[in-house]
Protein backbone atom coordinates (compact mmCIF):
# COMPACT_ATOMS: atom_id res chain seq x y z
CA UNK A 1 0.00 0.00 0.00
CA UNK A 2 1.17 3.29 -0.84
CA UNK A 3 1.99 6.02 1.87
CA UNK A 4 -0.86 8.06 0.00
CA UNK A 5 -3.61 5.31 0.15
CA UNK A 6 -2.56 5.08 4.14
CA UNK A 7 -3.37 8.41 4.66
CA UNK A 8 -6.21 8.56 2.42
CA UNK A 9 -7.73 5.84 4.99
CA UNK A 10 -6.94 7.49 7.95
CA UNK A 11 -8.43 10.50 6.94
CA UNK A 12 -11.39 8.67 5.99
CA UNK A 13 -11.44 6.97 9.18
CA UNK A 14 -11.15 10.71 11.13
CA UNK A 15 -13.36 12.40 9.11
CA UNK A 16 -16.21 9.87 9.36
CA UNK A 17 -15.34 10.65 13.24
CA UNK A 18 -15.66 13.79 13.05
CA UNK A 19 -18.85 13.93 11.14
CA UNK A 20 -20.23 12.12 13.69
CA UNK A 21 -18.85 14.03 16.80
CA UNK A 22 -20.45 16.96 14.74
CA UNK A 23 -24.12 15.74 13.68
CA UNK A 24 -25.02 14.62 17.32
CA UNK A 25 -23.67 17.73 18.71
CA UNK A 26 -25.41 19.66 16.42
CA UNK A 27 -28.51 18.04 17.42
CA UNK A 28 -28.55 18.21 21.24
CA UNK A 29 -26.87 22.01 20.62
CA UNK A 30 -30.23 22.19 18.96
CA UNK A 31 -32.72 20.99 21.43
CA UNK A 32 -30.51 23.06 24.50
CA UNK A 33 -31.19 25.80 22.37
CA UNK A 34 -34.61 25.44 21.63
CA UNK A 35 -35.15 24.90 25.82
CA UNK A 36 -33.11 27.95 26.87
CA UNK A 37 -35.20 29.71 24.26
CA UNK A 38 -38.32 28.30 25.66
CA UNK A 39 -37.13 29.09 29.03
CA UNK A 40 -36.19 32.41 28.52
CA UNK A 41 -39.59 33.48 26.76
CA UNK A 42 -41.64 31.65 30.07
CA UNK A 43 -39.47 33.67 32.48
CA UNK A 44 -40.33 36.78 30.47
CA UNK A 45 -43.87 35.48 30.47
CA UNK A 46 -44.11 35.14 34.15
CA UNK A 47 -42.71 38.49 34.69
CA UNK A 48 -45.55 40.00 32.97
CA UNK A 49 -48.55 37.90 34.39
CA UNK A 50 -46.44 39.47 38.29
CA UNK A 51 -46.42 42.93 36.50
CA UNK A 52 -49.71 42.27 35.73
CA UNK A 53 -51.13 41.12 38.86
CA UNK A 54 -49.37 44.03 40.21
CA UNK A 55 -50.79 46.82 38.09
CA UNK A 56 -54.35 44.85 38.56
CA UNK A 57 -54.24 45.35 42.24
CA UNK A 58 -53.10 49.38 41.90
CA UNK A 59 -55.84 49.36 39.19
CA UNK A 60 -58.28 48.21 41.70
CA UNK A 61 -57.43 50.24 44.83
CA UNK A 62 -57.14 53.16 42.66
CA UNK A 63 -61.09 53.03 41.70
CA UNK A 64 -61.71 51.74 45.75
CA UNK A 65 -60.29 54.92 46.37
CA UNK A 66 -61.87 57.15 43.84
CA UNK A 67 -65.56 56.31 44.90
CA UNK A 68 -64.78 55.21 48.84
CA UNK A 69 -62.60 58.38 49.67
CA UNK A 70 -63.93 60.41 47.24
CA UNK A 71 -60.54 61.14 45.05
CA UNK A 72 -60.94 63.54 42.28
CA UNK A 73 -57.30 63.19 40.65
CA UNK A 74 -57.10 60.27 38.01
CA UNK A 75 -53.51 60.17 37.43
CA UNK A 76 -52.27 57.11 39.51
CA UNK A 77 -55.97 55.11 38.22
CA UNK A 78 -54.87 56.06 34.87
CA UNK A 79 -51.27 55.34 35.06
CA UNK A 80 -51.97 51.77 36.85
CA UNK A 81 -54.78 51.52 33.54
CA UNK A 82 -51.97 51.67 31.42
CA UNK A 83 -49.73 49.68 33.14
CA UNK A 84 -52.20 46.95 33.24
CA UNK A 85 -52.79 47.29 29.05
CA UNK A 86 -48.75 47.31 28.76
CA UNK A 87 -48.55 43.78 30.54
CA UNK A 88 -51.25 42.25 28.69
CA UNK A 89 -50.32 43.21 25.52
CA UNK A 90 -46.56 42.25 26.06
CA UNK A 91 -47.39 38.77 27.41
CA UNK A 92 -49.54 37.74 23.91
CA UNK A 93 -46.28 39.30 22.18
CA UNK A 94 -44.27 36.84 23.80
CA UNK A 95 -47.02 34.10 23.78
CA UNK A 96 -46.94 34.84 19.97
CA UNK A 97 -43.36 34.08 20.06
CA UNK A 98 -42.76 30.90 22.01
CA UNK A 99 -46.10 29.36 19.52
CA UNK A 100 -43.19 30.92 16.42
CA UNK A 101 -40.55 29.03 17.92
CA UNK A 102 -42.55 25.52 18.87
CA UNK A 103 -42.31 22.56 17.20
CA UNK A 104 -43.91 19.53 18.76
CA UNK A 105 -47.70 19.96 18.86
CA UNK A 106 -48.01 18.72 22.67
CA UNK A 107 -46.53 22.44 23.16
CA UNK A 108 -48.08 24.84 20.99
CA UNK A 109 -51.30 23.09 22.42
CA UNK A 110 -49.89 24.29 25.48
CA UNK A 111 -49.01 27.61 24.29
CA UNK A 112 -52.51 28.08 22.41
CA UNK A 113 -54.42 27.17 25.42
CA UNK A 114 -52.03 30.13 27.42
CA UNK A 115 -52.93 32.30 24.52
CA UNK A 116 -56.78 31.54 25.11
CA UNK A 117 -56.23 32.04 28.89
CA UNK A 118 -55.07 36.11 28.18
CA UNK A 119 -57.53 35.93 25.76
CA UNK A 120 -59.77 35.78 28.31
CA UNK A 121 -58.35 37.78 30.99
CA UNK A 122 -58.51 40.89 28.14
CA UNK A 123 -61.86 40.31 27.96
CA UNK A 124 -62.23 40.32 32.02
CA UNK A 125 -60.16 43.45 32.00
CA UNK A 126 -62.18 45.29 29.63
CA UNK A 127 -65.19 44.29 30.98
CA UNK A 128 -64.09 45.77 34.68
CA UNK A 129 -62.59 48.70 32.71
CA UNK A 130 -66.24 49.38 31.46
CA UNK A 131 -67.70 48.85 34.46
CA UNK A 132 -65.30 51.33 36.45
CA UNK A 133 -66.31 53.66 33.57
CA UNK A 134 -69.57 53.70 33.97
CA UNK A 135 -69.20 53.51 37.92
CA UNK A 136 -67.15 56.86 37.82
CA UNK A 137 -69.69 58.44 35.51
CA UNK A 138 -72.26 57.38 38.55
CA UNK A 139 -69.79 59.19 40.78
CA UNK A 140 -69.73 62.29 38.56
CA UNK A 141 -73.42 62.83 38.54
CA UNK A 142 -73.75 62.19 42.94
CA UNK A 143 -74.85 58.67 42.99
CA UNK A 144 -72.06 57.62 45.04
CA UNK A 145 -73.89 55.23 46.98
CA UNK A 146 -75.25 52.82 43.50
CA UNK A 147 -72.15 53.35 42.03
CA UNK A 148 -70.09 51.42 45.57
CA UNK A 149 -72.89 48.71 45.91
CA UNK A 150 -72.09 48.23 41.83
CA UNK A 151 -68.20 47.73 42.64
CA UNK A 152 -68.63 45.55 45.18
CA UNK A 153 -71.16 43.05 44.00
CA UNK A 154 -70.10 43.36 40.11
CA UNK A 155 -66.17 44.03 40.60
CA UNK A 156 -64.95 43.16 43.60
CA UNK A 157 -66.68 40.16 44.10
CA UNK A 158 -67.09 38.62 40.91
CA UNK A 159 -64.85 40.08 37.70
CA UNK A 160 -62.17 40.83 39.79
CA UNK A 161 -61.95 37.25 41.19
CA UNK A 162 -62.29 35.66 38.19
CA UNK A 163 -59.26 37.84 36.68
CA UNK A 164 -57.15 36.90 40.16
CA UNK A 165 -58.10 33.35 39.48
CA UNK A 166 -56.95 33.62 36.00
CA UNK A 167 -53.77 35.45 36.76
CA UNK A 168 -53.00 32.57 39.72
CA UNK A 169 -53.57 30.12 37.06
CA UNK A 170 -50.85 31.30 34.30
CA UNK A 171 -48.36 32.15 37.38
CA UNK A 172 -48.72 28.25 38.87
CA UNK A 173 -48.44 27.38 34.43
CA UNK A 174 -45.73 28.93 33.97
CA UNK A 175 -43.61 28.30 37.15
CA UNK A 176 -44.39 24.49 35.75
CA UNK A 177 -43.00 25.32 32.69
CA UNK A 178 -39.61 27.14 33.74
CA UNK A 179 -39.02 23.99 36.20
CA UNK A 180 -40.08 21.72 32.95
CA UNK A 181 -37.61 23.48 30.74
CA UNK A 182 -34.92 24.06 32.90
CA UNK A 183 -35.20 20.32 33.69
CA UNK A 184 -34.65 19.09 29.68
CA UNK A 185 -31.61 21.47 29.74
CA UNK A 186 -29.57 19.82 32.09
CA UNK A 187 -30.89 16.35 31.12
CA UNK A 188 -29.71 17.40 26.94
CA UNK A 189 -26.36 18.76 28.65
CA UNK A 190 -25.93 15.70 30.62
CA UNK A 191 -26.48 13.26 27.82
CA UNK A 192 -24.49 15.39 25.48
CA UNK A 193 -21.64 15.43 27.65
CA UNK A 194 -21.95 11.60 28.28
CA UNK A 195 -21.89 11.47 23.92
CA UNK A 196 -19.31 13.46 23.13
CA UNK A 197 -16.41 11.86 25.85
CA UNK A 198 -17.86 8.29 24.79
CA UNK A 199 -17.21 9.45 21.14
CA UNK A 200 -14.16 11.96 22.17
CA UNK A 201 -12.65 8.43 23.72
CA UNK A 202 -13.24 6.14 20.76
CA UNK A 203 -12.31 8.52 17.97
CA UNK A 204 -8.82 9.03 20.24
CA UNK A 205 -8.43 5.18 20.49
CA UNK A 206 -8.73 4.86 17.05
CA UNK A 207 -7.11 8.06 15.90
CA UNK A 208 -4.28 6.34 18.37
CA UNK A 209 -3.94 2.99 16.48
CA UNK A 210 -4.18 4.56 13.13
CA UNK A 211 -1.52 7.08 14.12
CA UNK A 212 0.90 4.31 15.27
CA UNK A 213 0.88 1.82 12.15
CA UNK A 214 1.10 4.58 10.02
CA UNK A 215 4.54 6.33 12.23
CA UNK A 216 6.06 2.74 11.20
CA UNK A 217 5.64 3.37 7.69
CA UNK A 218 6.51 6.82 8.07
CA UNK A 219 9.09 7.82 11.16
CA UNK A 220 12.46 7.01 9.16
CA UNK A 221 11.72 8.81 5.03
CA UNK A 222 10.20 11.59 7.49
CA UNK A 223 13.79 11.87 9.65
CA UNK A 224 15.60 11.83 6.62
CA UNK A 225 13.65 14.71 5.20
CA UNK A 226 14.04 16.10 8.22
CA UNK A 227 17.29 16.16 8.26
CA UNK A 228 18.01 17.55 4.96
CA UNK A 229 15.61 20.38 5.14
CA UNK A 230 17.17 21.31 8.52
CA UNK A 231 20.57 21.28 6.50
CA UNK A 232 19.89 22.74 3.68
CA UNK A 233 17.83 25.76 5.91
CA UNK A 234 20.97 26.32 7.73
CA UNK A 235 22.65 26.38 4.26
CA UNK A 236 24.44 23.62 4.12
CA UNK A 237 23.13 22.67 0.40
CA UNK A 238 26.31 20.17 -0.18
CA UNK A 239 23.98 17.96 2.42
CA UNK A 240 22.15 14.38 0.64
CA UNK A 241 19.39 12.34 1.77
CA UNK A 242 20.52 8.62 2.69
CA UNK A 243 17.16 7.24 1.99
CA UNK A 244 16.38 4.95 -1.47
CA UNK A 245 12.88 2.68 -1.91
CA UNK A 246 9.58 2.75 -3.93
CA UNK A 247 7.12 5.11 -2.82
CA UNK A 248 6.71 8.75 -3.18
CA UNK A 249 9.68 9.61 -0.30
CA UNK A 250 12.26 8.02 -2.70
CA UNK A 251 10.90 10.05 -5.16
CA UNK A 252 10.65 12.93 -2.91
CA UNK A 253 14.29 12.90 -1.92
CA UNK A 254 15.44 12.42 -4.99
CA UNK A 255 13.82 16.17 -6.27
CA UNK A 256 15.47 17.41 -3.16
CA UNK A 257 18.90 16.21 -3.34
CA UNK A 258 18.59 17.60 -7.17
CA UNK A 259 17.01 21.09 -5.90
CA UNK A 260 19.62 21.25 -3.57
CA UNK A 261 22.58 21.11 -6.11
CA UNK A 262 20.93 23.68 -8.62
CA UNK A 263 20.36 26.10 -5.31
CA UNK A 264 24.28 25.36 -4.25
CA UNK A 265 25.46 26.21 -7.72
CA UNK A 266 22.89 29.67 -8.48
CA UNK A 267 23.74 30.84 -4.95
CA UNK A 268 27.49 30.84 -5.41
CA UNK A 269 26.78 32.62 -8.27
CA UNK A 270 24.74 35.30 -6.94
CA UNK A 271 26.39 35.63 -3.71
CA UNK A 272 29.48 36.78 -5.88
CA UNK A 273 27.38 39.44 -7.71
CA UNK A 274 26.02 40.46 -4.54
CA UNK A 275 28.85 41.20 -3.01
CA UNK A 276 30.09 43.45 -5.94
CA UNK A 277 26.83 44.95 -6.12
CA UNK A 278 26.30 45.99 -2.58
CA UNK A 279 29.64 47.50 -2.80
CA UNK A 280 29.24 49.65 -5.69
CA UNK A 281 25.59 50.66 -4.17
CA UNK A 282 26.56 51.14 -0.83
CA UNK A 283 29.72 53.54 -2.14
CA UNK A 284 27.34 55.56 -4.61
CA UNK A 285 24.48 55.80 -1.65
CA UNK A 286 27.40 57.45 0.18
CA UNK A 287 28.36 59.99 -2.69
CA UNK A 288 24.73 60.66 -3.90
CA UNK A 289 24.00 61.50 -0.18
CA UNK A 290 26.98 63.61 0.49
CA UNK A 291 27.13 65.32 -2.60
CA UNK A 292 23.46 65.83 -2.34
CA UNK A 293 23.76 67.38 0.87
CA UNK A 294 26.54 69.58 0.42
CA UNK A 295 24.71 71.41 -2.58
CA UNK A 296 21.52 72.14 -0.63
CA UNK A 297 23.31 73.74 2.20
CA UNK A 298 25.87 75.73 -0.65
CA UNK A 299 22.56 76.56 -2.70
CA UNK A 300 20.94 77.58 0.96
CA UNK A 301 23.77 79.48 1.78
CA UNK A 302 24.15 81.30 -1.29
CA UNK A 303 20.69 82.21 -1.63
CA UNK A 304 20.52 83.44 2.23
CA UNK A 305 23.93 85.20 1.64
CA UNK A 306 23.21 87.12 -1.72
CA UNK A 307 19.65 88.47 -0.09
CA UNK A 308 21.19 89.76 3.29
CA UNK A 309 24.48 91.06 1.25
CA UNK A 310 22.28 92.64 -0.91
CA UNK A 311 19.64 94.08 1.14
CA UNK A 312 22.23 95.62 3.83
CA UNK A 313 25.08 96.84 1.89
CA UNK A 314 22.72 98.80 -0.45
CA UNK A 315 22.01 101.88 2.14
CA UNK A 316 26.10 102.14 3.13
CA UNK A 317 27.35 102.18 -0.45
CA UNK A 318 24.68 104.39 -1.52
CA UNK A 319 25.89 106.69 1.73
CA UNK A 320 29.64 106.02 0.52
CA UNK A 321 29.22 107.27 -3.16
CA UNK A 322 27.58 110.17 -2.03
CA UNK A 323 30.36 111.52 0.43
CA UNK A 324 32.46 110.79 -2.73
CA UNK A 325 30.68 112.33 -5.35
CA UNK A 326 30.36 115.51 -2.87
CA UNK A 327 34.31 115.97 -2.43
CA UNK A 328 35.00 115.20 -5.98
CA UNK A 329 33.03 118.36 -6.73
CA UNK A 330 33.58 120.48 -3.40
CA UNK A 331 36.48 122.41 -5.33
CA UNK A 332 35.94 125.47 -2.80
CA UNK A 333 36.21 122.75 0.70
CA UNK A 334 38.60 123.10 3.18
CA UNK A 335 41.06 120.44 4.13
CA UNK A 336 39.08 119.87 7.63
CA UNK A 337 35.66 119.51 5.20
CA UNK A 338 37.82 116.87 3.84
CA UNK A 339 39.01 114.94 6.36
CA UNK A 340 35.65 114.85 7.66
CA UNK A 341 33.85 113.31 4.36
CA UNK A 342 37.32 111.30 4.40
CA UNK A 343 36.51 110.26 8.27
CA UNK A 344 32.61 109.21 7.36
CA UNK A 345 33.54 107.33 4.31
CA UNK A 346 36.07 105.39 6.63
CA UNK A 347 33.48 104.35 9.15
CA UNK A 348 31.28 103.64 6.15
CA UNK A 349 33.81 100.67 4.86
CA UNK A 350 34.38 99.80 8.74
CA UNK A 351 30.75 99.30 8.88
CA UNK A 352 30.50 97.13 5.67
CA UNK A 353 33.23 95.13 7.02
CA UNK A 354 31.64 93.97 9.90
CA UNK A 355 28.53 93.59 8.38
CA UNK A 356 30.04 91.30 5.51
CA UNK A 357 32.39 89.48 8.50
CA UNK A 358 29.17 88.56 10.47
CA UNK A 359 27.17 87.28 7.34
CA UNK A 360 30.56 85.11 6.64
CA UNK A 361 29.54 84.06 10.15
CA UNK A 362 26.40 82.55 10.28
CA UNK A 363 27.02 81.72 6.38
CA UNK A 364 29.43 79.12 7.72
CA UNK A 365 27.48 78.38 10.61
CA UNK A 366 24.26 77.09 8.96
CA UNK A 367 26.57 74.68 6.54
CA UNK A 368 28.53 73.06 9.64
CA UNK A 369 31.84 75.14 8.38
CA UNK A 370 32.09 76.71 12.22
CA UNK A 371 33.44 73.37 14.95
CA UNK A 372 33.63 74.45 18.72
CA UNK A 373 36.66 73.49 20.83
CA UNK A 374 34.31 71.81 23.45
CA UNK A 375 36.93 72.11 26.56
CA UNK A 376 36.00 71.75 30.25
CA UNK A 377 35.66 75.11 31.96
CA UNK A 378 34.90 77.93 34.44
CA UNK A 379 32.07 79.91 33.50
CA UNK A 380 32.73 82.87 35.23
CA UNK A 381 36.39 83.34 34.19
CA UNK A 382 34.71 83.50 30.35
CA UNK A 383 32.20 86.53 32.22
CA UNK A 384 35.06 88.44 33.15
CA UNK A 385 36.85 88.12 29.64
CA UNK A 386 33.52 89.69 28.43
CA UNK A 387 33.15 92.28 31.18
CA UNK A 388 36.82 93.34 30.60
CA UNK A 389 35.87 94.14 26.74
CA UNK A 390 32.54 95.42 27.67
CA UNK A 391 33.77 98.09 30.05
CA UNK A 392 35.49 99.96 27.09
CA UNK A 393 32.32 100.07 25.61
CA UNK A 394 30.35 101.37 28.88
CA UNK A 395 32.88 104.21 29.49
CA UNK A 396 32.69 105.19 25.95
CA UNK A 397 28.35 105.11 26.19
CA UNK A 398 28.29 106.82 29.70
CA UNK A 399 26.86 103.43 31.62
CA UNK A 400 27.93 101.95 34.33
CA UNK A 401 27.95 97.92 35.02
CA UNK A 402 27.28 96.24 38.14
CA UNK A 403 28.57 92.53 38.49
CA UNK A 404 27.16 90.25 40.81
CA UNK A 405 29.46 86.32 40.24
CA UNK A 406 28.74 83.18 42.39
CA UNK A 407 31.95 82.29 45.16
CA UNK A 408 32.04 78.96 43.58
CA UNK A 409 32.98 77.62 40.15
CA UNK A 410 30.25 77.03 37.62
CA UNK A 411 31.65 74.19 35.50
CA UNK A 412 30.62 73.72 32.18
CA UNK A 413 31.79 71.65 29.12
CA UNK A 414 31.90 74.45 26.07
CA UNK A 415 33.98 76.89 23.65
CA UNK A 416 35.42 79.74 25.68
CA UNK A 417 36.23 81.91 22.98
CA UNK A 418 32.70 81.54 21.26
CA UNK A 419 30.85 81.92 24.64
CA UNK A 420 32.60 85.25 25.20
CA UNK A 421 31.78 86.60 21.92
CA UNK A 422 28.03 85.76 22.60
CA UNK A 423 28.05 87.39 26.06
CA UNK A 424 30.04 90.26 24.52
CA UNK A 425 27.00 90.87 22.05
CA UNK A 426 24.91 91.00 24.94
CA UNK A 427 26.52 93.15 26.63
CA UNK A 428 26.92 95.41 23.42
CA UNK A 429 23.33 95.97 23.28
CA UNK A 430 22.56 96.50 26.85
CA UNK A 431 24.92 98.97 26.88
CA UNK A 432 23.25 100.79 23.29
CA UNK A 433 19.81 100.44 25.05
CA UNK A 434 20.73 101.16 28.30
CA UNK A 435 19.66 105.39 29.48
CA UNK A 436 22.78 107.60 29.89
CA UNK A 437 24.08 107.59 33.19
CA UNK A 438 22.23 104.44 34.63
CA UNK A 439 23.98 101.01 35.63
CA UNK A 440 23.79 97.61 33.38
CA UNK A 441 23.46 94.97 36.08
CA UNK A 442 25.05 91.30 35.42
CA UNK A 443 24.48 88.50 37.00
CA UNK A 444 25.60 84.83 37.21
CA UNK A 445 24.15 82.02 38.96
CA UNK A 446 24.50 78.41 38.72
CA UNK A 447 21.57 76.07 40.14
CA UNK A 448 19.96 72.78 39.27
CA UNK A 449 21.92 71.86 36.84
CA UNK A 450 22.08 74.93 34.82
CA UNK A 451 23.54 77.72 34.71
CA UNK A 452 22.44 81.47 33.94
CA UNK A 453 24.23 84.49 32.77
CA UNK A 454 21.99 87.84 33.10
CA UNK A 455 22.15 90.86 31.54
CA UNK A 456 19.94 93.93 32.46
CA UNK A 457 19.52 97.89 31.25
CA UNK A 458 17.07 100.45 32.02
CA UNK A 459 16.14 101.91 29.08
CA UNK A 460 12.93 102.07 26.59
CA UNK A 461 11.05 98.84 26.43
CA UNK A 462 11.16 96.68 23.82
CA UNK A 463 7.10 96.52 21.77
CA UNK A 464 5.69 92.81 22.88
CA UNK A 465 4.80 92.23 19.50
CA UNK A 466 8.65 92.66 18.55
CA UNK A 467 9.86 90.47 21.09
CA UNK A 468 9.79 87.49 19.09
CA UNK A 469 11.94 88.87 16.11
CA UNK A 470 14.71 89.97 18.20
CA UNK A 471 16.79 86.97 17.45
CA UNK A 472 16.12 87.47 13.75
CA UNK A 473 18.87 88.47 10.65
CA UNK A 474 18.48 92.33 10.74
CA UNK A 475 16.32 93.42 13.28
CA UNK A 476 16.54 96.30 14.81
CA UNK A 477 14.11 97.41 17.82
CA UNK A 478 12.05 100.28 17.04
CA UNK A 479 12.86 102.43 20.05
CA UNK A 480 13.30 106.24 20.10
CA UNK A 481 16.28 107.44 18.60
CA UNK A 482 19.55 107.56 20.70
CA UNK A 483 23.25 108.33 19.46
CA UNK A 484 24.54 104.77 20.30
CA UNK A 485 22.17 102.78 18.62
CA UNK A 486 24.53 101.59 15.61
CA UNK A 487 25.15 98.05 14.65
CA UNK A 488 24.41 95.32 11.82
CA UNK A 489 21.12 93.56 13.55
CA UNK A 490 23.23 90.19 13.31
CA UNK A 491 24.22 89.99 16.85
CA UNK A 492 21.87 88.77 18.24
CA UNK A 493 21.16 86.21 15.99
CA UNK A 494 25.10 84.84 15.51
CA UNK A 495 24.46 84.90 20.05
CA UNK A 496 21.76 82.83 19.47
CA UNK A 497 23.74 80.35 17.00
CA UNK A 498 26.60 80.27 19.79
CA UNK A 499 24.33 79.32 23.21
CA UNK A 500 22.19 76.67 20.98
CA UNK A 501 25.71 74.75 20.13
CA UNK A 502 26.25 74.81 23.68
CA UNK A 503 22.74 72.83 24.47
CA UNK A 504 21.83 75.86 25.72
CA UNK A 505 19.08 79.18 25.28
CA UNK A 506 19.05 82.22 25.45
CA UNK A 507 15.83 84.44 26.08
CA UNK A 508 14.74 88.24 26.34
CA UNK A 509 12.33 90.00 28.60
CA UNK A 510 11.29 93.59 28.53
CA UNK A 511 8.80 95.57 30.41
CA UNK A 512 8.50 99.01 32.82
CA UNK A 513 11.31 100.47 31.24
CA UNK A 514 13.52 97.60 32.08
CA UNK A 515 15.14 95.18 29.62
CA UNK A 516 16.79 91.70 30.23
CA UNK A 517 18.59 89.06 28.41
CA UNK A 518 19.00 85.28 29.74
CA UNK A 519 21.51 83.05 28.87
CA UNK A 520 21.34 79.20 30.00
CA UNK A 521 23.90 76.77 29.66
CA UNK A 522 23.72 73.11 31.30
CA UNK A 523 26.54 72.46 33.82
CA UNK A 524 28.41 69.75 33.79
CA UNK A 525 27.37 66.60 35.71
Amino acid sequence: MTIRLKILSFQVVVTAMLLSVAAVTWYYLDRIDYYVDRNRLAGQQLDSVIRMSAAMNRYSENVAELLLLGRTELDDFNEARSSLEESLGRLEDLIGDELAITTLPADRAEEEAELARVTDMRTLYEDIDMRTQRLLLLRDQGRLDEAIQIFREEIEESLDTALEAHINAAITDEEAELERYQFETNRLERDLEWIISIVTAAAFAISAIGALLLARSLTRPIAALETATREIADGNLAHRIDYRGGDEFAHLAAQIDNAASRLEVQRRALLEVQSGLETEVTRRTAQLEEANARLQKLDHMRMLFLADIGHELRTPLTVLRGEAEIALRGGSRTVEEHRETLDRIVQLCQQMTRLVEDLLFLARAEVDAIRFDMQPLDLQDVVEIALSDAAVLAEANGVGIATSLPADACRIEGDAGRLAQAMLIVLDNAIKYADPGSTIRVDLSCADGMAQFAASNDGPEIPAAELPFVFSRFYRARQPAQANQSGTGLGLSIAKWIVEGHRGSIAIASADHRTELRILLPLLS
